[in-house]
């Protein structure tokens, strides 16, 4: 098994990379647990619990990493029997997400500056929505990742790429 982590900061498009991996290429996304209030209806890539629900998870060791941030508590839960597994996750937990999984592909998914800023805004994260710390993750996650890609591309073009970079199989009809 040989996870496949997509990393960036908020508002790079990782969520809509990761649809295209999952329904194209058979990817199993893991969802991290969170107890952060989802963004909209349509946020399927965490579970949302409250506190009450996620330290009983965090006491019943149902948990592999955990991360605080933005004022929420995050839980990666145990995936050991996934195939194909996807991740999302920031660069702070890769380090000590690799330790367990050195054979990890991680793929950082990146925007210009003023690009994020804009996406954040409009969808009210407005404390997150600070140029320098966005251009301090991304550069943390240049240095992390094993391949860094520019989400102003078509989100099924990256998903491609991502998956050739994964599978080590070029697709057919490029190169020839």
């Amino acid at each position: 098994m040989k996870p496949l982590v997509l990393i960036g900061p908020s508002g790079a498009g990782k969520s809509t990379i990761a649809r295209d991996l999952v329904s194209t290429y058979g990817f199993t996304l893991v969802r991290t647990v969170t107890t952060r209030p989802p963004r909209d209806l349509d946020d399927d890539m965490h579970e949302f619990v409250d506190e009450e629900e996620f330290a009983r998870r965090r006491t019943h060791d149902e948990f592999i990493g955990l991360l605080d941030a933005f004022g929420a508590h995050y839980g990666l839960p145990h995936f050991t029997d996934i195939e194909k597994p996807l991740l999302l996750l920031r660069a702070p937990a890769i380090e000590q997400f690799l330790v367990g999984f050195p054979d990890t592909l991680v793929v950082e998914i990146e925007a210009p500056v003023d690009i994020l800023v804009e996406r954040l805004k409009l969808r009210g994260d407005i404390d997150r929505a600070n140029p320098e710390l966005l251009e301090r993750e991304m550069a943390y996650g240049r240095v992390l990742a094993g391949l860094t890609l520019t989400s102003i591309d078509s989100p099924a073009l990256l998903a491609e790429k991502i998956n050739q970079e994964f599978t080590g199989v070029e697709p057919r009809g490029l190169g020839q």
